[in-house]
């Protein structure tokens, strides 16, 4: 028993009729259907079954030896034999098609011009995930972005069909996995040929437009997201206003705000220079002026404190400390002294604190907080 694929031929249509072959639990297979199955790293089709005009969401499809399996979220009233319609729900199709074109074409890019292959894809509600087995620097994948682009404008035929097992012998075509009976393969003539399952657009216009998101390296290779069509419109309308927003909070245009960002960060930097360098001088002149062992700051720098404690052990015999309050009220804390070995005085410091460090002679370091 096998279903009858109609998204192959009809990845447009939205609505069918079919019969009910089988119904085990919540899981319904029809003899023919649009739902697309999770397959070939893409996620699966939503919509409903509906039978006697009560509509059965759809709440997962997947595909086993060759039959197509509905699961339901209620199959009240749906018997074997029944002829039942269905509707799947467009936006979530014509999303994972522009996507997954898109996909076909850069990666048929990246195969063209690197050799690379893609060996993962993943389709989500919220991602377009390709793996590359090779490293791609930030000057190619501009390249290659620019590249997709000018081929989505160029609306280029996308070609899906069942080559004869003759045929298939003479097409070199991309493929993840090794693959056997029929196999559907989806070419954009003079950019890709690749076997693939799912459903595809008509010509490249209809992807839109192509955004690399981000990327990485990846088990020795690139890890990369796109976004097409209206997830990329949807990017660009994000980034569009939240530039936007920054100008607005620098009293600038979206074209300057970067550079205000800038100045605002390098402002920072300065200003954290002279109050680290202020701290420091506060800390010495604290030291200098104490009286006994044990200095209490609000300074949190590491490199002033150890600074400031190798000048507290030059100017002072003995035992020293520094205390350093947290914004909760614990502390760190750096002990030790000249011609010691700072470890010895742990023992001391637990008897009158919580305390949790350790380190060298000479210095021990840790955090503390009062009995």
């Amino acid at each position: 028993m096998t279903t009858e694929k109609i998204y192959d031929n009809e990845p447009y249509s939205t609505d069918f009729t079919a019969q009910v072959m089988s119904v085990d639990g919540d899981k319904v297979i029809l003899d023919r259907t649009l739902f697309f199955p999770e397959e070939g790293g893409q996620t699966c089709d939503t919509g409903y079954i509906a039978v006697s005009g009560e509509e059965h969401k759809v709440t997962d499809v997947q595909i086993s030896d060759g039959c197509i399996i509905h699961t339901l979220e209620d199959v009240s009233g749906i018997k074997t034999g029944d002829t039942v319609s269905g509707h799947i729900d467009w936006e979530h199709r014509s999303d994972n098609m522009q996507n997954h074109t898109g996909e076909h074409i850069f990666s048929g890019l990246v195969h063209s011009l690197k050799g690379y292959d893609n060996v993962g894809f993943s389709l989500t509600e919220n991602t377009s995930q390709m793996d590359y087995n090779g490293k791609l620097t930030d000057e190619e994948i501009a390249q290659i972005e620019k590249q997709a682009n000018e081929v989505i404008w160029k609306s280029i035929p996308v070609d899906c069909r069942y080559p004869s097992a003759e045929e298939l012998k003479t097409i070199d075509y991309r493929s993840k996995k090794e693959l056997t009976g029929a196999v559907r393969i989806v070419t954009i003539p003079g950019v890709d040929v690749c076997a693939c399952c799912a459903p595809h657009v008509k010509t490249t216009a209809e992807v839109g437009v192509l955004k690399v998101l981000s990327h990485l390296n990846y088990k020795g290779g690139t890890r990369l997201y796109i976004a097409c069509g209206k997830r990329a419109y949807t990017e660009f309308v994000k980034s569009f206003d939240a530039l936007t927003d920054i100008g607005h909070l620098f009293s600038t245009g979206r074209s300057d705000a970067l550079d205000a960002v800038k100045k605002l960060i390098d402002d920072r930097d300065t200003l954290k220079g002279q109050l680290s360098s202020f701290e420091k001088d506060e800390l010495l002149k604290q030291i200098d002026e104490a009286d006994g062992d044990t200095i209490f700051t609000k300074v949190s720098d590491r490199n002033i404190l150890t600074a400031a404690f190798n000048h507290f052990k030059e100017v002072h015999d003995g035992a020293c400390y520094i205390f350093s309050e947290k914004e909760d009220g614990t502390y760190t804390f750096l002990a030790g002294g000249r011609d010691m070995d700072a470890r010895t005085l742990l023992p001391s410091l637990k008897e009158k604190y919580n305390v949790r460090g350790g380190g060298k002679a000479d210095m021990i370091q840790g955090s503390l907080s009062k009995k």
